[in-house]
């Protein structure tokens, strides 16, 4: 760890190539966590998409989750596990639609 913090103090003084090794590594992560979410698609949703269950299962607490505008992906997406958030105006829900918490 010793090592480790030496060399960070050394790069830290030589500014640019710190901030390029930095740019680096968040560009690295970013393709790291878009290939995991990728891989969690293909492992756990895309079979539930292709054939839903009767009832949705729980949902994943470790997914963010999604976003839309449109009531057919948010079902879809509800009833793979995928914790979802339904964007509209109060006017467009259906009186059948089980909302837990509006916002």
């Amino acid at each position: 760890m010793c090592l480790a913090d030496h060399e960070v103090r050394h790069l830290c003084h030589h500014p640019l190539l710190f901030q390029d090794l930095v740019v680096f590594v968040a560009q690295l992560q970013h393709k790291l966590l878009d290939i995991h979410a990728l891989l969690d698609y293909i492992k756990f949703v895309h079979l539930l998409l292709k054939t839903p269950p009767s009832h949705p299962p729980h949902a994943n607490d470790n997914w963010m989750g999604c976003f839309t505008k449109s009531t057919e992906v948010c079902e879809a997406l509800y009833f793979a596990g995928v914790p979802v958030w339904l964007v509209h105006s109060e006017a467009y829900i259906s009186l059948t639609m089980n909302i837990v918490h509006s916002v």
